[in-house]
């Protein structure tokens, strides 16, 4: 049964990465799935929440915490220009409080979660080896996900009115906020989880990295 599972949520990562891509492609269709983007950020979760082996309390309380530091950090690059350098938001990712899209803690999740998979597949037994490395690969798909975003208004960079590509800043703070995302998913010492989350983690590169050409 396990693994039936994990083979429906395999599908269900790369069906809709692929219909995402397809959307995006196909420029009478791009209006109508940036709307979507919120929503499959959400799917992604459910993915997640339906794979990982004992949701319990503890997961829960993983998941709150990555959610509400990742939407925290955000609020403090925004409103405090203290992480990340001077950004703000564009309507891609829904719905905005205090100019921060609300969904912005769930992609930190998927993010947090599928490379600390991954970290546990390739890196056993060096705890602080696997949040190093796993950091690394979080600022390397942040370095393909950034024009992709600038292009279809998930966020833009700016000084003054001047939107500019993602300064130096953000990939140092990237890095060191990845550093502590995964530190957080080490402590809770999660046992060797489904593959899906593996799969996602390469999707989303994929995904990301075709879109540049968009």
């Amino acid at each position: 049964m396990k693994r039936h599972k994990q083979t429906i949520a395999i599908l269900i990562i790369v069906l809709f990465h692929a219909v995402g891509l397809f959307g995006f492609y196909h420029h009478a269709w791009q209006q109508l799935f940036l709307k979507l983007v919120p929503y499959h950020i959400l799917l992604m979760v459910l993915v997640i929440c339906w794979t990982h082996q004992d949701f319990n309390l503890k997961f829960t309380i993983f998941m709150a915490l990555i959610i509400l530091f990742g939407y925290g950090l955000e609020w403090q690059g925004i409103n405090k220009h203290t992480l990340f350098g001077e950004y703000g938001y564009g309507d891609t990712l829904g719905i905005k409080y205090d100019d921060v899209p609300l969904i912005i803690g769930l992609n930190w999740l998927i993010i947090t979660y599928a490379t600390g998979i991954l970290m546990r597949y390739i890196i056993s037994g060096y705890v602080a080896m696997r949040i190093v490395a796993g950091a690394f690969v979080m600022v390397f798909l942040d370095m393909f996900i950034e024009p992709v975003a600038v292009k279809f208004d998930y966020w833009h960079w700016h000084i003054g009115n001047s939107q500019l590509t993602a300064p130096i800043s953000n990939y140092i703070d990237w890095f060191f906020v990845s550093l502590f995302m995964l530190a957080i998913f080490e402590l809770f010492q999660f046992k060797k989880q489904s593959r899906a989350g593996v799969v996602l983690l390469i999707t989303q590169f994929v995904f990301f990295i075709l879109l540049r050409w968009v």
